[in-house]
């Protein structure tokens, strides 16, 4: 997704000839370029098309209806474009970690649905077993209201294991490994720390992680990976490698707001003016928490999400339980000068 265009992939389940049309407020949408007929001769055969959106600026959303031979094979999907750098009113979620309790998945889904963000970001471990395609299959199953309604932009974690069926799955920017986008007036990274590829200085993964914070002139600046720098979750912990890596650039080009999973449980660290947030609470079997990072400032062992909701030069952040209790909320101002002031609302622990 982008401000003029939005992606959709779909998998094939048997051979047929499908279209996939636009459908707006008023009915059907012309045909020709805002239409897409796709043949298969071959079963399970992933594909993907293109799709103009319309931002929320605009008259609201589209809506894609897949059909074959006239009849519609699902509901209605909405689409959006992304919001432009003058929209500097929205939200997205962010969560991670999601594999092995299909049951706690759902939970903590059905309540993002009802925090109705603009779009979700996945600090990976989708699944147990990234080479299983039945996991995936259930990771879908549980995602799918959320995915028929707002665009999801993920990182690998290490259980996908560098699998082709994550690739196979989502159709994310760049070369779906590292890659970065704008919403409104924020510019999101994604990057692959996972144990599976280099991001040592040199590498070019960083390499072109400084190259694209060197080049973004966004008000605020947020990334999202799988291991974490700051943690004390008693599995894992912080890892000192990635600080040491991706600290310095974080640092040097104003990085605001940093999300990871890996440990499950939710903590907010501060280090060096940059927030950091471990959320990897989306089902996976939670854990303790283990010998305190110095640089903690909340920590809890619960599913959640956590939701961000940008106003201009104001980020309000809060953990969501699949309950909706609320805790850690928190909100972020961005200053001339690049500093914080971070006005802390205690919620329950």
């Amino acid at each position: 997704m982008d401000r003029t265009l939005n992606k959709s992939r779909w998998r094939l389940v048997v051979p047929t000839v499908m279209a996939l049309l636009l459908v707006g407020y008023y009915g059907l949408m012309d045909a020709g370029p805002k239409s897409s007929t796709v043949t298969s001769k071959a079963a399970a055969v992933t594909r993907e098309t293109a799709t103009p959106g319309v931002s929320r600026v605009d008259k609201g959303p589209t809506a894609t209806r897949v059909s074959t031979e006239g009849q519609s094979l699902a509901s209605d999907n909405s689409i959006r474009t992304a919001a432009p750098p003058t929209q500097a009113t929205f939200s997205f979620v962010a969560f991670g970690d999601t594999r092995s309790n299909p049951i706690a998945h759902q939970q903590v889904v059905s309540s993002i649905l009802s925090l109705a963000p603009d779009f979700v970001l996945h600090t990976g471990d989708f699944v147990a077993d990234g080479s299983v395609p039945a996991q995936w299959t259930e990771f879908f199953s549980i995602e799918h209201d959320l995915l028929s309604q707002m665009p999801l932009y993920g990182a690998l974690g290490n259980h996908e294991g560098n699998s082709q069926l994550y690739f196979d799955a989502f159709n994310f920017p760049g070369n779906e490994r590292w890659y970065s986008f704008d919403y409104g007036n924020v510019h999101f990274i994604a990057l692959q720390i996972d144990g599976y590829a280099s991001y040592a200085p040199g590498s070019p993964q960083a390499q072109w992680l400084e190259n694209d914070l060197a080049y973004t002139s966004q008000h605020w600046k947020a990334v999202f990976f799988h291991i974490p720098p700051y943690s004390s979750g008693s599995e894992h912990g912080s890892d000192m490698q990635v600080r040491e890596a991706l600290e310095p650039l974080f640092m040097r080009y104003g990085v605001d707001l940093v999300f990871n999973g890996h440990d499950h449980d939710y903590e907010r660290s501060l280090a060096n003016g940059i927030t950091y947030i471990v959320t990897g609470g989306g089902g996976a079997p939670l854990y303790a928490k283990g010998q305190p990072d110095p640089a903690s400032v909340y920590f809890t062992s619960t599913y959640h999400s956590v939701q961000v909701s940008v106003t201009g030069m104001t980020l309000a952040v809060a953990g969501v339980r699949p309950d909706g209790v609320r805790f850690d909320e928190f909100t972020l101002h961005k200053l001339p000068a690049r500093q914080y002031l971070p006005v802390v609302v205690k919620g329950l622990p």
